[in-house]
């Protein structure tokens, strides 16, 4: 029985020895590994870098120009400052009726007949006054007028009046034969033609006594114009041979040609 004992402690002492010895042995190694480990060089870990940031956009004026031109005071207030533009200029006045034509004179210092608004013809000079018109010059083609600071020139055709119809009594009178036409008497030799042309009508009055009879052509006076014959009773505005028939009054009454027709 004792034996059994004393080799049960026997075993029990080996074995005591043994797990002594292994755990001795675990202790060295634990140290040696924590030995190696505190004497090893650390390695941190590579440190990745973040990412840019994306760059900030700078704002653009017009994206806060509503902002700033608005207020919260006023939704209608903004800066645009309303330039009332000027009213327009008046229109300039219209021009008035240009005075007609009734012939022109070259003894001495030229003289042209005008009428202006229906009163009683007058003889003009250059630098005279007609109504609100001035006249500057004239020949025996064009005649310049001065209005409002502008210059009007208008041909002799232009302003001579209209042809109307002579009423009973410049029918039944006499007309004038040989009268030129107003503007024939132009020229150096202008007081010369407007001799013989009242020479000629007093031919014809002198033989007023004949019986009337149809148009006719009287004698050529140049410059597209013809006479009256004596007798001649047809009413202005006849047409014969490419001529039409013209009477009208002038200061020494009524005058008769015959125009060229172009």
């Amino acid at each position: 029985m004792n034996r059994k004992v004393i080799l049960l402690n026997l075993v029990l002492i080996a074995l005591a020895g043994v797990c002594f010895n292994q755990l001795r042995l675990k202790r060295r190694e634990s140290a040696a590994h924590e030995q190696t480990v505190l004497s090893r060089a650390p390695h941190p870990p590579a440190v990745v870098a973040p990412p840019l940031a994306v760059p900030v956009r700078p704002p653009m004026p017009a994206e806060y120009m509503e902002v700033a031109q608005k207020t919260l005071f006023a939704k209608d207030r903004n800066p645009n400052v309303v330039v009332q533009a000027p009213p327009p200029p008046p229109p300039p006045p219209p021009m008035p009726q240009l005075p007609t034509y009734s012939g022109q004179m070259a003894l001495g210092e030229p003289v042209i007949f005008l009428t202006l608004g229906g009163v009683e013809q007058k003889g003009y000079r250059a630098g005279d006054e007609i109504g609100p018109f001035t006249l500057v010059s004239f020949n025996r083609d064009r005649v310049t007028f001065e209005w409002d600071g502008k210059t009007v020139e208008r041909e002799v055709s232009e302003l001579k009046p209209k042809e109307i119809a002579p009423g009973p009594a410049v029918q039944n009178s006499v007309p004038t034969a040989g009268v030129p036409a107003p503007g024939a008497a132009t020229g150096a030799g202008g007081g010369g033609s407007t001799i013989t042309s009242l020479a000629s009508a007093s031919a014809a009055n002198a033989g007023s006594n004949s019986d009337n009879k149809g148009p006719s052509l009287g004698n050529d006076m140049g410059g597209g114009y013809r006479g009256c014959a004596a007798g001649d009773s047809s009413p202005a505005g006849t047409v014969l041979s490419g001529y039409r028939k013209v009477v009208s009054q002038g200061l020494m009454g009524a005058s008769c040609h015959w125009e060229q027709i172009k």
